[in-house]
């Protein structure tokens, strides 16, 4: 099924990342986040790069875990790369540095800091 959003977390953020699916889901816009969508087979990092040159739009749950994660660096790397606007959420009071500063600097941001 074609999906409007690729959503990208860090695990330790799964139950964030899973509420934001669930309530974008409920507002009819179509997602796509692992592990729900990847699909029996097929090679990891190949279904990822197609979902996200698919999606309208990537969300990303950012928080220091994010910060830290090789795949979540590598899902917003390919959607820059792609073209794809970011949409970062943010869920800790803390900022991008390195690689992720670079990626997100030009991108909105949505703080949702408290519960």
């Amino acid at each position: 099924m074609p999906h409007d959003v690729f959503i990208s977390y860090s695990s330790d953020d799964k139950l964030t990342a899973n509420a934001t699916c669930s309530i974008l889901e409920e507002k009819k816009i179509r997602c796509w986040i692992a592990p729900r969508d990847l699909l029996p087979g097929q090679e990891y990092g190949e279904m990822i790069v197609d979902a996200i040159r698919n999606a309208k739009i990537v969300v990303l749950i950012f928080s220091s875990s994010a910060q830290k994660s090789k795949h979540v660096k590598r899902e917003i790397e390919r959607a820059v790369s792609k073209g794809k606007s970011i949409l970062t959420v943010r869920i800790e009071d803390t900022m991008p540095v390195g690689s992720m500063e670079y990626a997100l600097s030009n991108e909105h941001w949505l703080d949702a800091l408290t519960p």
